[in-house]
C-alpha cells in the first residue's frame, strides 16, 4: 500500500505531459477501488476528473466509454472547447457529443476514424490546459471497439498536456491489440502498470469474520484463491459444506449480486440457458450434461459455452469435456437469477441425464433433493447409495439424503427402505444425535422384521456403538454377542468392500467378490467387540485375536487397517509391549500412505493406534496420527469420533508438556461432548481438564455447595483416585499404569495431595483415606483404554 501512495504522489505531481497508468487484475481484486482512491486524491488536488464504466452505454454509441467519462466535462467548461477547435473537429465533435449538438452542421461530415480519432485528442488537450484532467476508464476489457480505437490512437499519440489516463482491465478479457499497445506503452515509460496478483493467507485472514472455526476458516481461504474481494463476498455466503458433493449455492446479498450481473449481460439467449443449467450442476460440470438440462441442440450449446468462455465466466478443466465458473459467486448468483419453478425443472432434467450417462451417485441425489419429483426406485437407490458413500464424509448430506429417500409412499420396495434406514441410522450417529440414532437402529431390529444378513449385521454394529458411546456397556456387549453366536457362515468381502472400501479403490488390491475372510466370523462385529473391550473392560478371547490376526493378515481388505490398529490396542491393553509395537508400526504404515478420504472410515482405528503407540513410548507418533485423526473429523463432522480424539491429544499433549494446548483440547472436547449427551465422553473429557489443570498450576473446583460431601473435598476427582489407590498399597508404576498416566505425572499428583492435605508420607494419605466413607473404585475402569 505505501508503494501505491508513492505511485500516485508522482502521478499527480505537476507536470505538462501526459502519462498513464494501467490497473490489471482478476474479477473482484480491487481494481475500481485503486480507481476510487486516484480519483479522491485527484479531485482533492484540484483535477478536473472524467471517469466512465464500460458497458454502461452497452455499445450504443462509437467511442461510447469517452462520451460517457467527457460528455459532463465538456458541459461545465466555461466558454466550451470550440474556441480551440478547428471547425471540422467542432462538427465531428457536436456528432458525437451531445453536449456539443448545437456546433452540428447541416450536412454531418463522412465518417473518417482517424478525424474522429484527433478531433476528441484535441478535445482532451483543451480541456486539460485549462487545469490536469485524470481520465479514467475502468472495465476496459468490456469496451466498444471504436473506444478501443481511440485508446490506441492515444497511447500512441498522447495530447502536449497534463493529462492522466488510468485505465483497468481483466487480463484474460482484453483485445490483444490494445493489450500489446499497453505493453509498449508500459515499456517505453509512457504507463505504469499495476498489477494486483493474489495475496497470501495471512494478508487475507485479517478479512474475515470473527468467530469463524479453522475449518470454515481454511475453506474460504482456499477458494477465494488469494482475492480479497472474492473472499469478502464469499465470506457473506455462509459456510460450504465439508465433502466435494457440489450442493446447492446459498442466495448471495443484492450488493453481490448487483457486483456480479455485469458479467452476464453481454451474453445471449444460449449463453444464459448454457450458464443457467451448469449452475444446477455445480462449480464443475460437464458439457454435454449442461447443453441436456439447458434443452439446446449441439449448436445452440456451443455458441453458448463459447459467449460463456468469452467473457470468463467459466474456464475448461485441462484438456477434457469438463468446465468450471470462474468463481463460486458467479455460479450462486447465475443460479440465483433463474426461476424457482425453472431451477426444479432443471434439477430433475438434469437427474435424469446424470443417470443416462451414467453420472455418480453423489451428484444424481444432489439433484434429485431438488427435483420436482424423485420418479422411481432407481432415484431412491441413487439417494442410498450417495448417503452410505457419504455418511462418514458429510453426515449433514447424508441425513437429507436418506430422509429424501424415505419419504412416505417413495418406494415399496423393503430391503431398499431398510437401507434408507440403516444409513439414516448411522448418519444421525455420526453426526452426534445418539438417541435419535438409537431409535432407527432399535425399529429397524424389531422381532418380526426380516432384513438381510449383511444388513443386519450393519444395524446390530451401529446400535451397539451407540450404547457403548452412551455408556450403556451391557446392552451393547449384550447385542454383539446374541448377534454373533447366531452367525455361522464367515464375513462376505464384498459386503466388507461397499461398507467400507468405498473411497481410493485405486490404494487397494483387487478382491475377489464374495469372498469370504476365513475363519474371521464377521469381521465388523468383531471389531465392534473389540472397541468395546478397549473402552469398558471385558473378555478378550483367543478367538477374537485368531479372527483379527486372519484379517490382519489379508492383504487389501478394506478392514487390514483397523484389524491392525485393534490388535496393537489390545495387545497394549495386557501389557504386550512387542507385539503392540508390531502391529502398531504395520498399521501406521498404512494409515500414512492413505488419502484423508479414505481414512473416514478408520477415525477410530487412528484412535486405538495412538492408543498403542503412546503405551509403546512413541509419543511424537501418536501426537501425529490423532492431530491428523482429529482434523479429518473437524473436516468430515464426525461429532461421535471428535471429542474422543480431542482427549486423546490431549493426553499425549499433557506427557509432552504442551500444557496450554491440552486444555485447548480439553475444552472443545468437553463442548462436543456436551452436545451429544454422552456422559461417558463428559467424564473423560473432565478427568482430561482435572489433569490439565493440575499441570498447569489450575486449581479445579471441587464441588458446589448444594453437591453431596465428598471424600476428602479438598482432592480433585483424580487426586481422590490416586489417594484410594496409594491407600490400598499400589506403587506409583501400578497406579500409572492403572489411570494410564506416566510415572512422573503420578509423582506431580502426589506432591499436590501431600500438599492439600498437610501431610508428608504415604501411610498419612492411606490413613485420611480409611477415616473417611468409604469411596469405590477409581471412575476410569481399570481396562478403558483411551490415550
Amino acid at each position: 500500500m505505501a508503494h501505491w501512495q508513492q505511485l500516485l504522489d508522482e502521478l499527480l505531481a505537476p507536470g505538462g505531459s501526459a502519462r498513464g497508468l494501467e490497473i490489471v487484475g482478476e474479477a473482484w481484486s480491487g481494481k475500481t477501488r485503486r480507481l476510487d482512491d486516484l480519483t479522491r486524491r485527484a479531485a482533492g488536488s484540484g483535477w478536473a476528473v472524467a471517469r466512465s464504466r464500460s458497458g454502461r452505454l452497452q455499445d450504443s454509441a462509437p467511442f461510447g466509454v469517452f462520451l460517457d467519462a467527457l460528455d459532463d466535462l465538456v458541459t461545465d467548461t466555461p466558454g466550451g472547447p470550440h474556441g480551440c477547435l478547428t471547425e471540422d473537429e467542432q462538427h465531428r465533435l457536436a456528432v458525437l457529443f451531445p453536449s456539443m449538438s448545437h456546433h452540428a452542421p447541416d450536412e454531418p461530415p463522412h465518417g473518417n476514424r482517424y478525424r474522429e480519432c484527433r478531433a476528441v485528442r484535441s478535445l482532451i488537450g483543451h480541456l486539460a490546459d485549462r487545469r490536469p484532467l485524470l481520465l479514467v476508464l475502468d472495465d476496459l476489457h468490456r469496451a466498444d471497439a471504436d473506444s478501443l480505437d481511440l485508446l490506441g490512437y492515444l497511447l500512441e499519440r498522447p495530447p502536449a498536456a497534463p493529462v492522466l489516463i488510468a485505465v483497468a482491465h481483466r487480463p484474460r478479457q482484453l483485445d490483444h491489440r490494445i493489450q500489446t499497445l499497453l505493453d509498449e506503452a508500459a515499456a517505453r515509460g509512457f504507463s505504469h502498470r499495476v498489477e494486483l496478483g493474489p495475496r497470501d493467507d495471512d494478508d487475507l485472514a485479517e478479512l474475515l469474520p470473527a468467530g469463524l472455526d479453522e475449518r470454515a476458516r481454511r475453506s474460504l481461504l482456499k477458494r477465494s484463491g488469494g482475492n480479497p474481494g472474492l473472499l469478502l463476498a464469499l465470506a457473506t455466503m455462509g459456510p460450504t459444506t465439508p465433502s466435494d458433493v457440489p450442493s446447492v449455492p446459498t442466495e448471495p446479498p443484492a450488493r453481490v449480486v448487483s457486483a456480479a450481473l455485469g458479467d452476464f449481460r453481454p451474453l445471449g439467449r444460449s449463453g444464459r440457458a448454457l450458464v443457467g443449467a451448469a449452475a444446477v450442476l455445480g462449480d464443475t460440470f460437464e458439457f454435454r450434461i449442461a447443453a441436456e438440462v439447458a434443452q439446446l441442440d449441439e449448436s445452440e450449446a456451443g455458441a453458448g459455452l463459447d459467449e460463456a468462455l468469452a467473457e470468463d465466466v467459466v474456464r475448461p478443466v485441462g484438456e477434457g469435456p469438463d468446465y468450471r465458473f470462474r468463481d463460486p459467486v458467479l455460479r450462486a448468483v447465475a443460479y440465483h437469477s433463474a426461476g424457482r419453478g425453472w431451477r426444479s425443472g432443471a434439477h430433475a432434467r438434469a437427474a435424469a441425464a446424470l443417470r443416462t450417462h451414467q453420472g455418480a451417485a453423489e451428484l444424481r441425489a444432489q439433484q434429485l433433493l431438488y427435483a420436482v419429483q424423485v420418479a422411481d426406485d432407481d432415484d431412491v437407490r441413487a439417494l442410498v447409495d450417495a448417503a452410505e458413500d457419504t455418511a462418514l464424509r458429510d453426515p449433514a448430506a447424508a441425513l437429507r439424503w436418506a430422509r429424501h429417500a424415505l419419504r412416505p409412499v417413495v418406494t415399496a420396495d423393503p430391503v431398499l427402505r431398510a437401507r434408507a434406514q440403516t444409513v439414516l441410522g448411522r448418519s444421525l450417529l455420526y453426526d452426534g444425535e445418539f438417541e435419535k440414532s438409537a431409535a432407527v437402529f432399535q425399529r429397524l431390529l424389531t422381532p418380526g422384521t426380516e432384513l438381510p444378513a449383511a444388513l443386519r449385521a450393519e444395524v446390530v454394529e451401529g446400535y451397539a456403538e451407540v450404547h457403548r458411546l452412551l455408556g450403556r456397556y451391557g446392552a451393547a456387549r449384550e447385542l454383539l454377542r446374541n448377534e454373533s453366536a447366531g452367525r455361522t457362515a464367515d464375513c462376505d468381502t464384498a459386503e466388507c468392500e461397499r461398507r467400507y472400501g468405498r473411497h481410493d479403490r485405486a490404494d487397494l488390491p483387487v478382491l475377489d467378490a464374495g469372498a469370504p475372510v476365513a475363519g474371521t466370523g464377521c469381521c465388523r462385529l468383531r471389531l465392534a467387540m473389540t472397541a468395546l473391550v478397549l473402552e469398558a473392560g471385558g473378555q478378550w478371547t483367543s478367538a477374537d485375536r485368531a479372527a483379527l490376526t486372519g484379517l490382519a493378515a489379508r492383504d487389501g481388505h478394506p478392514l487390514r487397517l483397523s484389524a491392525l490398529a485393534a490388535l496393537a490396542a489390545t495387545e497394549a491393553q495386557f501389557g504386550r509391549s512387542a507385539a503392540a509395537a508390531g502391529h502398531a508400526e504395520r498399521a501406521a504404515a498404512l494409515i500414512d500412505s492413505r488419502s484423508d478420504e479414505s481414512l473416514a472410515e478408520h477415525g477410530e482405528a487412528m484412535l486405538w493406534l495412538a492408543g498403542a503407540e503412546l503405551f509403546v513410548g512413541r509419543l511424537r507418533e501418536a501426537e501425529r496420527h490423532l492431530e491428523r485423526a482429529t482434523d479429518l473429523a473437524r473436516r468430515f463432522g464426525q461429532i461421535h469420533l471428535k471429542a474422543r480424539l480431542l482427549v486423546g491429544l490431549g493426553h499425549v499433549r499433557l506427557r509432552l508438556g504442551y500444557f496450554s494446548t491440552a486444555l485447548a483440547c480439553a475444552t472443545e472436547a468437553e463442548e462436543t461432548a456436551g452436545a451429544t449427551g454422552s456422559t461417558p465422553m463428559l467424564e473423560l473429557t473432565r478427568q482430561l481438564r482435572d489433569e490439565a489443570d493440575l499441570l498447569h498450576g489450575i486449581v479445579t473446583p471441587t464441588a458446589d455447595e448444594s453437591a453431596p460431601k465428598q471424600l476428602l473435598p479438598e482432592l480433585s476427582g483424580r487426586e481422590r483416585e490416586i489417594s484410594v489407590l496409594v491407600s490400598q498399597g499400589h506403587t506409583n508404576q501400578r497406579i500409572a499404569h492403572t489411570l494410564e498416566l506416566s510415572p512422573k505425572t503420578v509423582e506431580t499428583y502426589l506432591a499436590r495431595i501431600f500438599k492439600k492435605l498437610g501431610v508428608c508420607s504415604r501411610a498419612e494419605v492411606a490413613a485420611m483415606v480409611g477415616r473417611a466413607e468409604p469411596l469405590t473404585q477409581p471412575s476410569v475402569p481399570g481396562g478403558r483404554f483411551t490415550p
